[in-house]
């Protein structure tokens, strides 16, 4: 006889979404059974932003929360574990580490089941289908995270998915049957690994499971980029995280408001058309700009918006920036320190007068590094709860952007390894210089409103500057990628960014002549009659 089948199948039209998502399970299309196979329509959508209306939006997640058919997981979830399943799960977890490979995750499994650990339901129809589901969830584990089932994270990850599926999934459904309903999941917020493939284990269940972050940051998208197990629903609209609402908000919007709220949000939709700080929330990615020598004096008068290939696609905002290495020197010189002085001068640009510029740390970052790790990745999260993160005072946006360039910079370096150095070792290197940003940089970072003026480092690298370093490059790197403009002189055409940077994040220019010993030329204090006139009118 063939095993009855349940075969929840995810619903990737999201138009409605919440209409089906609170209409029961047999009235929604496709809703078939038989004595071999029960399918049906599951919802599980990533809902990113907010509406227009704020208030309602809380006010629902509220009136969830005290109803009694939806369970708002993310404020009940009960992270006790029994003791003795504690030990018998430690003692299976330590045979999977005797072995060189650990144990096959369907022998894993089944050592679980027959220790009581998975739960048991008094349909046995039930029974196989939740074993299927958590074999499925362990092996995308398996295939998404370092190293695997003996990854430091499994453990985490195996622990907390036990004592979910006991403190919440068997009694929610302990005296259920395949063609009861399954239960109805709000999350709301930030989770943690574990927590995400638990609600990735509830949607393979058949569970509808919804997912809000009103900040638009999507971090189900780690384990589910292809939207195959859920969908995205994008309000277009952001707002800051707050703690999850404990009352009914009594605000009525004016019509004033409304209309504000309507216009800002038609000028977000219409390209070219951008408010101040409209982006903060977003994550700033750098884009390289490809150009010419003569583009560098165009381009960096021009805001990011203004730039081409700039865009916002939540959560993140697209910056095209100009990273260019400028050899030697060109012929017409009053045109060549003209054009440097008229970089200077734009807004938000810092001349680097003096190398080493970026503080070189001796200290012993791994310890630091390993904190940091969630599943064997760096996480943001964990990086910016640490001790050594010294960023707390700015804004939750900024941290975070901060953060993510790091993991960014750690992960797809720039920086080449040094003889007999392994990735991980630059990973570490990565992580402590850039735990130790200079004041003046974070200035600039809190002024960057990233549809307008890019911040501008500007250097001009003659014999008296000192050397420049692998702490420098590695501050450079991350720079670019934030979203700044690095504009690096070297007359003489010597090597100096090259000794440390990979020569694809920049644009090398070579100019008419190589020029030694020709210290930095001041902007002259008083301009001619002609030069006021120029500025003037033409500039």
């Amino acid at each position: 006889m063939n095993p009855f089948l349940i075969t929840p199948v995810l619903r990737e039209e999201t138009t409605d979404w919440l209409t089906y998502f609170l209409a029961p399970t047999h009235e929604r299309p496709h809703y078939k059974t038989s004595d071999e196979q029960l399918t049906f329509e599951r919802i599980a959508v990533r809902v990113l932003g907010v509406p227009l209306d704020e208030v309602e939006y809380f006010n629902t997640l509220y009136e969830w929360h005290t109803g009694s058919e939806i369970h708002v997981l993310s404020e009940e979830l009960d992270k006790r574990i029994d003791n003795q399943d504690f030990q018998l799960l430690q003692n299976i977890l330590q045979k999977h580490r005797e072995l060189p490979k650990g144990l096959s995750i369907n022998r894993l499994v089944a050592m679980m089941y027959g220790a009581k650990l998975i739960p048991q339901h008094q349909d046995a129809r039930l029974n196989r289908h939740l074993q299927l589901a958590v074999i499925d969830v362990i092996e995308q584990f398996q295939s998404q995270q370092t190293e695997g089932l003996l990854s430091n994270g499994f453990r985490r990850f195996l622990i907390d998915i036990v004592k979910w599926l006991k403190n919440h999934w068997i009694q929610w459904m302990e005296t259920a049957t395949p063609e009861t309903p399954f239960p109805k999941v709000i999350w709301y917020g930030e989770c943690t690994l574990s927590q995400q493939y638990f609600l990735l284990l509830l949607m393979k269940l058949g569970c509808d499971v919804a997912i809000f972050d009103p900040t638009g940051k999507d971090a189900f998208a780690a384990i589910d980029p292809e939207q195959t197990s859920s969908v995205i629903y994008d309000y277009g609209n952001t707002a800051p995280l707050q703690p999850f609402p404990t009352q009914i908000r009594e605000v009525q919007a004016t019509v004033g408001y409304r209309s504000t709220q309507q216009l800002e949000r038609l000028i977000q939709d219409e390209q070219g058309i951008y408010r101040p700080w409209q982006y903060q929330h977003y994550e700033p990615h750098s884009v390289k700009l490809q150009h010419t020598y003569d583009d560098i004096f165009i381009y960096a008068k021009e805001p990011a918006m203004m730039r081409p290939g700039f865009k916002a696609q939540n959560p993140t905002v697209y910056i095209p920036t100009i990273f260019a290495k400028i050899n030697g020197m060109s012929r017409d010189r009053a045109d060549y320190w003209r054009r440097m002085h008229e970089l200077l001068d734009l807004p938000h640009t810092l001349r680097i007068e003096k190398f080493p510029y970026a503080k070189e740390s001796k200290a012993n970052f791994r310890f630091h590094y390993e904190k940091s790790l969630v599943g064997g990745q760096l996480d943001a999260e964990r990086m910016m709860q640490n001790d050594f993160w010294q960023y707390k005072d700015l804004t939750p946006e900024i941290q975070r952007a901060i953060a993510l360039i790091i993991i960014d910079c750690c992960e797809q370096p720039s920086v080449q390894t040094l003889p007999g150095e392994s990735n991980r070792e630059l990973s570490i290197t990565t992580l402590k210089q850039l735990s130790m940003l200079p004041k003046d940089i974070l200035r600039m970072m809190q002024s960057f409103d990233y549809a307008q003026h890019i911040p501008k480092i500007i250097v001009y690298y003659d014999e008296t500057l000192g050397q420049f370093s692998r702490a420098d490059a590695i501050l450079l790197s991350f720079l670019n990628r934030y979203g700044f403009d690095i504009i690096f002189y070297t007359p003489t055409g010597k090597q100096d960014i090259e000794t440390y940077l990979d020569n694809e994040i920049y644009t090398l220019h070579r100019l008419d002549e190589m020029v030694f010993d020709k210290a930095f030329q001041e902007r002259k204090k008083s301009a001619s009659l002609i030069d006021k006139i120029r500025k003037r009118f033409f500039d």
